[in-house]
């Protein structure tokens, strides 16, 4: 398949970019990212017209990730500094203004994730803990101590129903220790570990249905988890290199895959065969 061409593009300050994210039902577009060891922030540009209209750029190193509130009112920003930052998304001005600064985490934070019902925060560090915050509030509600090496990433399971009583949220982590797990981030507990991994997990990413759960990282490898067992339903060599980033399709149909050369590959995973979709 050719190699697919750019629309458009959107001029950043940011010598690295490490995440972003659409908010306002994409008419704003936040990048994260900095200069590593110097300085960081988040930029909110109008979308799709790619107009700067904010530059926050007063952390002290890097920002790493950046997730939107499901209401799409709150922003949560983590960073190399150890810290996460809750800023207020005011839509209408196309403005950010700070809330509260999380300083609980004693290294650098890789991620952060809210529930579905927005209520929670969650985040994930190389300190190897997983910590949950009153998302309204940035009160520290509990912390999670049970990977034994650095935390990479987090996923959200998609509301789900289970004869007709809501299931409680889960969310999946990612770590060095080669397993990924999964939480109930409310209840304080951990539901299952999913060992068979034979490398450091990067990147986790649930199924629009919660019925499967990607997992990928250092191998190379994807593999398709069962959402509610720590079975490993099926796996492939899907790059040659680290994969670092999964997103679904909102039809929930195409996998992205993403890894370390820049490389991107498109995957048809809505059935029992999954199937090169593309790759850029």
């Amino acid at each position: 398949m050719a190699a697919k061409k750019a629309v458009s593009s959107v001029a950043c300050t940011f010598p690295k970019i490490s995440s972003f994210a659409f908010a306002n039902g994409g008419r704003l577009l936040l990048v994260a990212g900095g200069t590593p060891g110097a300085s960081g922030g988040v930029l909110l540009f109008d979308w799709p017209a790619g107009r700067l209209v904010q530059s926050l750029t007063n952390r002290a190193d890097m920002t790493t990730a950046v997730a939107v509130s499901p209401a799409g009112d709150v922003v949560a920003l983590a960073g190399t500094d150890h810290q996460v930052e809750l800023l207020k998304l005011d839509s209408t001005a196309k403005k950010l203004l700070p809330l509260h600064t999380l300083t609980d985490h004693s290294r650098p934070v890789l991620a952060a994730a809210f529930s579905p019902d927005g209520k929670l925060l969650v985040t994930a560090s190389v300190d190897r803990s997983i910590k949950v915050w009153d998302a309204a509030s940035g009160k520290l509600q509990r912390s999670f101590s049970h990977h034994t090496d650095i935390v990479h990433c987090l996923s959200f399971r998609p509301r789900t129903v289970v004869g007709g009583e809501p299931v409680p949220f889960y969310c999946a982590s990612g770590s060095d220790d080669k397993t990924v797990r999964v939480w109930q981030p409310e209840l304080g507990r951990m539901v299952r570990i999913v060992r068979g991994h034979e490398g450091p997990v990067f990147a986790v990413a649930w199924s629009r249905d919660g019925e499967h759960l990607f997992s990928a990282g250092k191998e190379g490898v994807i593999r398709i988890i069962d959402g509610d067992s720590d079975e490993i339903l099926h796996h492939w060599p899907a790059h040659e290199d680290w994969i670092y980033a999964l997103a679904l399709s909102p039809d929930g149909n195409t996998l992205a895959s993403g890894d370390w050369t820049g490389g991107v590959k498109l995957w048809n995973v809505n059935g029992a065969e999954v199937r090169p979709a593309g790759s850029f």
